[in-house]
């Protein structure tokens, strides 16, 4: 019986980004903040698919890889067979790797790619590969607003292993996106078009999420509303810490504050304290003693429904478990809300955390106005 061949490709550095306060993961010196290789979160994050891949089809596939990061190192803590077909010079590689890998997996004629990276990754096998293989994706970026995602890496071994049972599959091409840099100066979020990968059209249809929805450009005097509804909250006896995104950022202008789109800011005495703050700075701040009163105001990623795990990744585990959840103001107009497909997604990379935000979460929508919508952890 002939093996499923698959092809395994880890971009390392990707998401590494997100905690540091950078909007990415792709300058030139990324590398020289790592400490830790073998402590990154696309090394967690795709063992956590590997590990979850159903145990009855292992006999079934061979993997094709790169060395080292690229997926030796954690395609040896498994039983699966796998075969090195490049091997870099350098530890800590780069996208001439990530062409190389995918070059050989051509040559290989793998039946299926699985990579982990984001946005930036799946650009890179729009180039290489285009529609040519299917892959799956494991979301591991720090954006990740293409809807070639599955929903968590757990979802990703769900179709993995559904693409190896089954013999009838079919396939779906789905958009890769990646934020529009022509837009941010004008204070939006909005997104433009790369192109298509495809992928195994899994049996529910709920295990891919949707590209990232419209900007405050569509939603008008929707966001006047939630600007209204601050400024009666707003009060120099509380700290804000403001997270990214169009709507928290209008809301940061209403209140004369020069925030970042993209980032995290703290207010204090009505009065910006700490600009594009980076975890260890937020984690930090919440440890004095006027972050007594700290509240975090977040919005939802539209169509998508993240809340946390997409772009905001500055607030890990541990400042999450600080926050009251009282004290989080999540703001999202009706029209945004009302996009959803799925509940609040929540994916903060530790289950713990995610428990303490899965049920229902209230979301501002207007003036003296919310909702309770449920939320769900994506890991469980």
């Amino acid at each position: 019986m002939d093996k499923i061949k698959i092809g395994l490709i880890v971009n390392p550095i990707s998401g590494f980004g997100g905690p540091l306060g950078l909007k990415g993961s792709d300058s030139d010196d990324i590398w020289d903040h790592v400490t830790d290789v073998y402590n990154l979160p696309s090394l967690k994050r795709t063992y956590d698919t590997l590990n979850n891949i159903d145990s009855k089809i292992a006999d079934k596939i061979v993997f094709y890889t790169g060395s080292e990061l690229l997926g030796e190192y954690l395609l040896k803590q498994f039983g699966f067979k796998f075969k090195i077909v490049y091997t870099s010079k350098i530890q800590r590689t780069s996208r001439s790797d990530t062409y190389k890998l995918l070059n050989e997996f051509k040559n290989q004629n793998v039946d299926l790619i699985v990579f982990a990276g984001g946005d930036g990754t799946s650009s890179d096998l729009i180039k290489i590969i285009d529609t040519d293989i299917p892959v799956v994706g494991i979301p591991v970026g720090v954006k990740m607003y293409s809807s070639i995602f599955p929903l968590s890496p757990i979802y990703s071994s769900k179709i993995i292993s559904e693409f190896c049972t089954y013999k009838e599959i079919e396939f779906i091409l789905r958009e890769v996106s990646d934020l529009d840099d022509r837009k941010i100066n004008k204070g939006i979020t909005s997104t433009k078009f790369i192109g298509y990968l495809n992928t195994p059209l899994n049996l529910d249809d709920n295990y891919l999420q949707e590209s990232k929805g419209s900007s405050i450009s569509d939603e008008g005097n929707e966001i006047d509303n939630l600007i209204e509804d601050f400024n009666d909250r707003y009060t120099n006896l509380n700290s804000y810490i403001f997270g990214p995104g169009s709507t928290t950022n209008s809301i940061l202008k209403s209140i004369d504050i020069d925030g970042t789109l993209l980032g995290f800011d703290i207010i204090e005495n009505k009065k910006l304290l700490y600009k594009d703050c980076a975890e260890k700075d937020i984690y930090n701040y919440l440890n004095t003693k006027q972050a007594k009163n700290s509240n975090l105001v977040l919005t939802i990623i539209g169509n998508q429904g993240f809340l946390f795990g997409r772009g905001n990744q500055q607030i890990s585990p541990r400042i999450l478990n600080i926050i009251d959840k009282n004290n989080l103001l999540i703001y999202s107009t009706k029209t945004k809300l009302d996009s959803l497909n799925n509940e609040i997604l929540i994916d903060t990379g530790d289950l713990t955390t995610d428990k303490k935000f899965t049920g229902y979460v209230n979301i501002i929508t207007g003036y003296k106005f919310s909702e309770l919508k449920k939320s769900k952890s994506v890991y469980l």
